[in-house]
C-alpha cells in the first residue's frame, strides 16, 4: 500500500507496547497443585474457569499492546504514498500551468474556440488542493491567475479574458514564465500544458539554449486548422524621402500568399482617406509579389492605407503608413566653456558640419557643460559631448535619465582628459573605461589608422561598398586606450587592434563613444571626406530616425514597438479612438509605448497634429508548422540535478508529503480505532479476574 510516515521517529514509541507484555510476564500468577480426593467434579470445573480467564488476560494484553502501538503510529502521522492504492484519499496533488496562445494567428478559423475548449477540459481534471496558474501568451506571457488552489473562476477567465491579440508568438518566453510560476509549487507533479497552433515563426532555435526545469513536464495541445489559405501585406516602402522637389513617389507594396492555392483579388491604395488607386493581383501559392503604385503626395503630412481582398484571417490584409516631409532634427552639442566659439574647437567643427544638412534639416545648439542642469534635454534628438573632460553629478543624472528614456548620446574625448576623473564623472554613460592616453606627446609623423570597421552596423553601412568613403585615410595621433564593458559592441578598431569606437545600450537609448577627439587636436578626421557623412549617419542612428535594420520606421512601426514623439505632443488617440495622455519631462524623451493595435494613431499638441502608423509583424501570418517533437526535445531538460537542487527537491518533497498527509488524515481513522481498543480494553478488564 506504500504506507509512509511523516514523522517516523515517533514509531520508536511503539516499543512501549512491550511494557504491558513485561508486566504480564512479571505479575502472572503461578497455580499451586492441591489434591482433594472427594471433589473430582469441582476440580474439572475449576480448570475450565482458569482456561477462560487465561484467554481473557491474553486478549487484554493484546489490546493494551495494540493501544500503545497505535498511539505511536498516530503521532508518526502515516499516509499512503502510492496514491493509486489510496483511492479513498484522492489522487496525488499536482501543479499545472495552462498556457493559451493568443497571438493573432489564433484568430484564424475556430482555433481560439478550440483552444478554450481544451483549456476547460483540463480544468475538469482538477481536484481539491491542485495548484493551477493560468496564462496567455503572444510575444510575451501574461499571468491571468497566479498559481494557487482556487479554481472557481478559472473557467470565467478563460471565456472572457482570452482573445486573439495583435502580436506574434514567442514560445520560449512563454515557457520561461510558466516555468518560473511552477517553481513556486512544492508538488512533485508539475506540468505545463501548451495550447497553440505551433507556428515555426514562434521559435528561433538558434536564439537560445534555454530549457525547462528538470522536474517539469511539458504537454502539447495542438489546435492547428488544416486550412492554411492566408494572404498578408508584409511591407510598404517609399524608396526616396518626400521633398518639395520630389512629391511624386513610388509606393512599393510587398504581399505574400502563405497558402497552398493561388490567390487573386484587388489591392487598393487609400491616401488621406480617399481611394487613390486599385490594382488586380494574382499570386501563386507560397509566393510573394511586389506591387508598385505611382502616387503624388500634395500635402506635407500624409496617411496611407493598403487593403487586399478577404480570407479567413483578414487582420493582416490591411497595411498602414505615413509619408511626411522630414522634420528637423534637434542636436545639442556640449563643450567646455573655455573652448566655446573657437574655430578650432570640436563644437565649431560639429556645428558647421551638421548645419549643412538639409534632408532632413538639423538645428544645432552649442552649450557649455554647466547648462546641462537647466536645459530641457527631452527637446533634443541627440546630445554630442564634444570636448567635456568632467561631468558634474547633477548633469550626469539628467543625461542618464535622458538616455534611458530613449535619447542618444555621442561622447568624444577632451584634449585635457584625465582618465580617472573622466571615468568617474561619466559613470554608466560610458561603454568602456579609459585605461590610459597614448602617446603623451603628439608627433605628426607617428599615427594610427582605422583598419577594422563593422560595416554591418547602420552607422557604417553606407560606406561598405567601393568608392563610398575610406576611413583608412584619417590619421590618429593620440587616442584613449579603452577597456570595453561586457555589454558593449565594438564598431571599429585601429590598425594595432585597439578600440576606436564602441556603443552600448542604456535603457531605451544608446551611447556611442569615440576614443579620440572630435576636432583636429588628436586627429585629422574632421577634414577628411568621410567625416560629414559619418557624422550624419551617427546622428540619425542615435536619433532613431532609421530602424536598426532598415528605413521602415520613417513610414511605420510594428505592434509593440516604442515610437518617439515630437517634444510638444501631449495626447495620442489610438485607432480605437481612445485618448492617451503623454507625460512630459525635461530630461526624458517623449516616447509612446502603448502600440498594442494596428492602425493610424493621431498625435496632437501645441496646435499641431500628426499621425504615425502601426502594423502587424507578419511573420505570424506564415502558417508553416514547427516540428513539435524536435521542439519538445530541445526544451525538456534531461540533465541530472545538482546536490543543491536535490536538497531543495527533498525539502519540497517533504512539504508535498505534509500536504498529502493533511488531505488523507489517516490519523483520524487510527484515533477512532484507538478509541475502540481502549473501550474494549476497559470492558474486558472489568470482566477479568485479577
Amino acid at each position: 500500500m506504500g504506507l509512509t510516515f511523516l514523522t517516523p521517529l515517533f514509531l520508536y514509541g511503539a516499543l512501549g507496547a512491550l511494557v504491558p507484555l513485561l508486566l504480564h510476564l512479571i505479575k502472572r500468577q503461578r497455580a499451586r497443585l492441591h489434591v482433594f480426593s472427594t471433589l473430582r467434579f469441582l476440580k474439572i470445573s475449576q480448570k475450565a474457569v482458569v482456561r477462560q480467564q487465561k484467554l481473557r488476560r491474553l486478549l487484554l494484553l493484546l489490546l493494551r499492546m495494540a493501544a500503545c502501538a497505535v498511539l505511536a503510529m498516530i503521532f508518526a502521522r502515516p499516509f499512503l504514498k502510492d496514491m493509486q492504492n489510496a483511492a479513498f484519499a484522492g489522487p496525488a496533488p499536482k501543479a499545472m500551468a495552462i498556457l493559451l496562445d493568443n497571438s493573432y494567428s489564433m484568430g484564424f478559423g475556430n482555433r481560439m474556440d478550440l483552444a478554450k475548449r481544451r483549456a476547460l477540459e483540463l480544468l475538469g481534471d482538477l481536484h481539491i488542493g491542485d495548484q493551477v496558474v493560468l496564462m496567455s501568451f503572444s510575444t510575451q506571457a501574461r499571468v491571468l491567475r497566479e498559481i494557487g488552489s482556487e479554481h472557481a473562476d478559472l473557467a470565467g477567465l478563460i471565456q472572457t479574458r482570452i482573445r486573439p491579440s495583435y502580436q506574434g508568438t514567442n514560445y520560449i518566453e512563454a515557457l520561461r514564465s510558466a516555468d518560473d510560476q511552477l517553481t513556486l509549487s512544492d508538488f512533485d507533479d508539475r506540468t505545463i500544458y501548451l495550447i497553440s497552433d505551433f507556428h515555426q515563426a514562434g521559435w528561433d532555435r538558434q536564439a537560445t539554449r534555454w530549457q525547462l526545469s528538470s522536474d517539469v513536464q511539458l504537454k502539447m495541445i495542438d489546435v492547428w486548422d488544416e486550412r492554411d489559405v492566408n494572404i498578408a501585406i508584409t511591407e510598404a516602402d517609399i524608396p526616396r524621402p518626400l521633398s518639395e522637389s520630389e512629391r511624386t513617389q513610388d509606393v512599393v507594396v510587398r504581399v505574400k500568399n502563405f497558402g497552398t492555392s493561388p490567390f487573386q483579388g484587388e489591392m487598393t491604395l487609400d491616401v488621406n482617406g480617399n481611394t487613390a488607386a486599385t490594382k488586380r493581383v494574382i499570386i501563386p501559392s507560397q509566393s510573394g509579389q511586389v506591387v508598385t503604385f505611382r502616387q503624388t503626395f500634395r500635402s506635407d503630412a500624409n496617411t496611407g492605407k493598403i487593403t487586399m481582398g478577404n480570407d479567413d484571417l483578414p487582420i493582416d490584409n490591411t497595411f498602414y503608413f505615413t509619408v511626411n516631409m522630414p522634420s528637423p532634427l534637434r542636436v545639442l552639442i556640449v563643450e567646455e566653456r573655455s573652448t566655446r566659439g573657437s574655430q578650432s574647437s570640436a563644437g565649431y567643427y560639429l556645428s558647421q558640419a551638421l548645419g549643412l544638412r538639409q534632408d532632413p534639416p538639423m538645428t544645432v545648439d552649442v552649450r557649455p557643460v554647466s547648462d546641462l542642469t537647466s536645459i530641457a534635454l527631452g527637446r533634443y534628438h541627440t546630445v554630442i559631448m564634444a570636448d567635456v573632460g568632467t561631468l558634474p553629478r547633477a548633469a550626469k543624472t539628467r543625461l542618464v535619465e535622458y538616455v534611458k528614456s530613449g535619447g542618444g548620446i555621442m561622447i568624444g574625448q577632451s584634449r585635457s582628459v584625465s582618465p580617472n576623473i573622466f571615468n568617474t564623472s561619466f559613470g554608466e554613460l560610458l561603454p568602456g573605461r579609459i585605461e590610459s592616453i597614448r602617446p603623451k606627446d603628439i608627433r605628426r609623423d607617428q599615427f594610427e589608422a582605422l583598419a577594422d570597421i563593422n560595416y554591418q552596423h547602420p552607422i557604417f553601412q553606407p560606406f561598405a561598398g567601393p568608392h563610398h568613403g575610406d576611413f583608412g585615410t584619417a590619421r590618429f595621433f593620440k587616442v584613449a586606450r579603452i577597456e570595453a564593458d561586457s555589454a558593449s559592441i565594438v564598431l571599429g578598431k585601429y590598425d594595432d587592434g585597439k578600440i576606436a569606437i564602441l556603443e552600448k545600450q542604456l535603457g531605451r537609448g544608446r551611447c556611442l563613444m569615440f576614443t579620440s577627439t572630435l576636432d583636429l587636436s588628436w586627429n585629422d578626421l574632421p577634414i577628411r571626406g568621410v567625416f560629414v557623412p559619418f557624422l550624419y549617419q551617427s546622428v540619425d542612428y542615435l536619433a532613431a530616425q532609421g530602424s536598426f535594420d532598415d528605413r521602415r520606421s520613417t513610414y511605420y512601426h510594428l505592434v509593440g514597438e516604442t515610437v518617439r514623439l515630437p517634444d510638444d505632443v501631449t495626447t495620442v488617440i489610438s485607432p480605437s479612438n481612445v485618448p492617451i495622455t503623454i507625460e512630459r519631462s525635461d530630461t526624458e524623451m517623449p516616447l509612446f509605448t502603448e502600440t498594442t493595435e494596428p492602425g493610424l494613431y493621431v498625435r496632437s499638441g501645441a496646435g499641431d497634429e500628426g499621425h504615425f502608423a502601426i502594423n502587424l509583424d507578419t511573420r505570424e501570418s506564415d502558417f508553416t508548422r514547427m516540428d513539435i517533437e524536435v521542439f519538445v526535445a530541445a526544451v525538456i531538460n534531461p540533465i541530472t540535478e545538482s546536490q543543491e537542487a536535490q536538497e531543495m527537491k527533498s525539502q519540497a518533497n517533504q512539504m508535498q508529503n505534509a500536504e498529502i498527509e493533511r488531505r488523507q488524515r489517516l490519523w483520524w481513522y487510527l484515533s477512532l480505532f484507538l478509541l475502540a481498543v481502549v473501550l474494549g480494553e476497559t470492558f474486558l478488564a472489568s470482566r477479568t479476574h485479577r
